[in-house]
C-alpha cells in the first residue's frame, strides 16, 4: 500500500457492520457505503468511498472490505519520513499517535474485562471441583472451561494474540496477554494475577 502526504487510500479497511443497523436481511454495497458514509456526516465524501466486497458472516454481522479515501501529513525526522496526522474525506486533521493510544488504551481495557472473565469462570470451576484444574498452557486451561464454566471459548486477546496462563503455585495462577507491543515478559503485559482458596 503507498502513502501519499495528500489523498491516500487505506485499501483494505475491514468495517464490522451489523445488519439490524439497515433492517434489510442482507447487507448489500449499496447500503454498506450509506452506513460508513454516515459515520461522520459531513467528512466523507461518496466519491471516496468503494465498497470492494460484502460478506455475510451471520444471520446478523456482515463484514464490508471497502476503500477510504484519506490524507496522511508527514514529517522529516532524523533525516526519516514519519507520519504525524491523518484525515479522512474531508474530516478535521487528527493527531496520528493519539489516535493508537486511544486504540491502544481501548483494546487493553477489553483484554483486562477478558481475562476477568476467565477469573470468574476459574471461580465457578473451582467452587464446583474444589481446586484449580490441572493445565499444560492457556489453550488446555480454556477447554477446560469452556463451554461448562465459561459460554464461549476465549483464546486471544483483543488484538487477537494468544493469551497465556502459569501457575504460579499449589492454589494460584497468572493469566497474562502480551499487551499492545505483542511480546510476553515486557512492560506491557496485562497481567491478572490470583489465589484461590483451598477447599
Amino acid at each position: 500500500m503507498r502513502f501519499y502526504p495528500r489523498a491516500a487510500h487505506a485499501a483494505a479497511c475491514l468495517l464490522l457492520i451489523l445488519l439490524t443497523a439497515c433492517g434489510a436481511r442482507t447487507l448489500n454495497k449499496k447500503a454498506a457505503r450509506d452506513l460508513i458514509l454516515r459515520l461522520d456526516e459531513g467528512s466523507l465524501e461518496r466519491e471516496g468511498v468503494y465498497i470492494e466486497s460484502v460478506s455475510q458472516t451471520g444471520q446478523r454481522d456482515a463484514v464490508a472490505e471497502a476503500t477510504l479515501r484519506a490524507a496522511f501529513r508527514f514529517e522529516k525526522v532524523d533525516d526519516k519520513w514519519v507520519i504525524r496526522e491523518v484525515r479522512l474525506g474531508k474530516g478535521e486533521w487528527q493527531n496520528l499517535d493519539q489516535i493508537l493510544r486511544a486504540l491502544a488504551r481501548a483494546k487493553t481495557e477489553e483484554t483486562r474485562t477478558l481475562l476477568a472473565q476467565v477469573s470468574t469462570a476459574l471461580d465457578k470451576y473451582c467452587e464446583k471441583n474444589g481446586a484449580l484444574p490441572n493445565f499444560k498452557d492457556y489453550v488446555s486451561l480454556s477447554d477446560l472451561l469452556s463451554p461448562n464454566f465459561m459460554s464461549y471459548l476465549i483464546r486471544e486477546d483483543a488484538w487477537h494474540r494468544p493469551l497465556a496462563a502459569y501457575r504460579t503455585g499449589p492454589d494460584s495462577l497468572r493469566l497474562v496477554s502480551s499487551g499492545p507491543d505483542g511480546q510476553f515478559g515486557t512492560a506491557d503485559d496485562i497481567e491478572l494475577v490470583k489465589a484461590f482458596p483451598h477447599k
